[in-house]
């Protein structure tokens, strides 16, 4: 009996022990803690008004002008190229020509059977006026000479067929036979494409569809050029919605008579949309989403504070706020990834 209670009494001290041992640790590590807060370093850039342009903001492709693939309506061999690939050629200038030899020949021998007969036909009429021979033998003359005219300008126009020529001024752009090549009428034999004017070509999302017109202005970037930027106006504004990506077409022109653009060249569009004469306008970066909005955060006696803050525009990387912050605040904007409301923070702007 006198052994039970010696065990009951130790096991009772035992567990006090524990529960102060418990308790001393579990005080130390919240002190440990309160003592040990960490402070986030940041950097921050003090708030202003400003003005502030809205753009709509689109990626265009340059497409040619006149863009066109000439073709033959005699088939033959081709005998020679005037312009070689890469060549300016004027309107109406000669590209190339199919063998046309025979055509040639026919053509003469048929311009000679006309003059003959024109020149039966005045002989005739003269004689005619004169009650010399009837009017049936004056109209057969006439009919052979009419005959002789058709056939002469059916083959002159074959002939005339076989000089391939420029439809606008343009350059050569490619080739698709060579000298010597059988081609049949109606097949490519060459490309020409108009360098001097460019339409730049470009998808508006179709929430802008009562916003983009024609005639707005617009700001073309070409970033592969050195950002060289040309100042125009939407030339097209199309009239259907795509199913594929719910945008409507609209087409820029810009004059290219330096030739520095290229088809197919992608380029930066903004469509003026509106302008705030006195906005607080901060990077878009600085913004987060959260549950209760988009916020940020701005430096406050030391600590971070979050603040919701309303968008009223959104351009070129930057948005205008409406509410939320003011002039004169210190909009934290490095290191608030890892910020929270009343977080400590020290400020180490270079």
């Amino acid at each position: 009996m006198k052994k039970i209670i010696n065990l009951l009494v130790f096991g009772l001290t035992l567990s006090v022990l524990l529960l102060t041992i418990s308790c001393d640790d579990s005080e130390g590590s919240k002190q440990v803690n309160n003592n040990t807060e960490p402070t986030v370093y940041v950097k921050t850039m003090k708030l202003e008004s400003e003005s502030f342009v809205d753009y709509i903001s689109l990626l265009g492709v340059a497409k040619a002008f006149y863009h066109s693939n000439l073709s033959s309506e005699e088939g033959g061999k081709i005998k020679e190229f005037v312009k070689n690939k890469g060549s300016f050629v004027r309107k109406d200038e000669v590209i190339l020509v199919i063998e046309n030899e025979v055509l040639k020949s026919n053509m003469d021998a048929n311009k000679a059977q006309y003059d003959m007969a024109e020149n039966n036909y005045s002989r005739q009429e003269q004689i005619y006026k004169e009650k010399v021979i009837s009017e049936l033998q004056f109209l057969n003359s006439k009919y052979e000479r009419d005959a002789a005219k058709a056939n002469y300008e059916l083959i002159k126009a074959r002939y005339e067929r076989t000089f391939i020529k420029a439809p606008f001024t343009g350059i050569v752009d490619e080739r698709f036979a060579e000298i010597g090549e059988m081609i049949l009428p109606g097949s490519p034999v060459v490309s020409i494409v108009s360098m001097y004017k460019i339409k730049l070509e470009a998808g508006v999302p179709e929430n802008y569809v009562n916003i983009v017109k024609k005639g707005d202005s617009v700001k073309v970037v070409f970033k592969d050029l050195n950002n060289s930027a040309y100042y125009e106006t939407v030339s097209y504004v199309g009239n259907t919605i795509s199913t594929d990506n719910r945008t409507f077409p609209i087409e820029i022109n810009i004059d290219n008579r330096d030739g520095k653009i290229k088809p197919e060249l992608s380029a930066q569009i903004y469509i003026y949309k509106q302008k705030f004469s006195n906005a607080i306008v901060i990077p878009e970066e600085t913004v987060s989403k959260t549950d209760l909005g988009e916020v940020v955060f701005v430096e406050e006696d030391g600590v971070a504070r979050m603040r919701v803050v309303e968008i009223i525009s959104r351009s070129n990387n930057k948005v205008a706020i409406k509410s939320g912050v003011k002039e004169g605040e210190n909009l934290i904007t490095v290191g608030f990834q890892s910020l929270v409301d009343k977080t400590k923070i020290k400020v180490v702007n270079d």
